[in-house]
């Protein structure tokens, strides 16, 4: 299936990875997974290029330098660097948009004063 717009794949995808909202562009790590493996991400194999254990994230398309990286669809932060699809997404290539002073509710983000 292709995909055609900004969402996550919606092809065939590893096992090993979770994704945990329809609308999230990246993958949760489900079980650990070696530096060099393939990965079937939307139907296509892509090289892992660093360890990720479980618990990491997994890009699950590229995504461009300042979009928003989704997951459970919310928005965890802000890529400060272009993302390839199967590239780890930690501290190193986004930005956190975490402030101690909003909540997520459903859909929508609440400041406490």
């Amino acid at each position: 299936m292709t995909n055609k717009n900004n969402t996550a794949p919606m092809g065939e995808y590893d096992p090993r990875l979770i994704l945990l909202d329809p609308n999230d562009n990246i993958f949760g790590v489900a079980r650990p997974i070696r530096a060099g493996e393939m990965l079937m991400i939307d139907g296509e194999l892509v090289q892992l290029d660093q360890q990720a254990g479980m618990g990491f994230k997994i890009a699950a398309r590229n995504i461009e330098q300042g979009e928003h990286i989704l997951k459970y669809g919310a928005v965890i932060g802000v890529a400060n660097q272009h993302i390839t699809k199967g590239q780890l997404v930690h501290v190193h290539n986004i930005e956190s948009t975490y402030m101690a002073n909003t909540v997520t509710t459903g859909t929508r983000k609440e400041v406490i004063s």
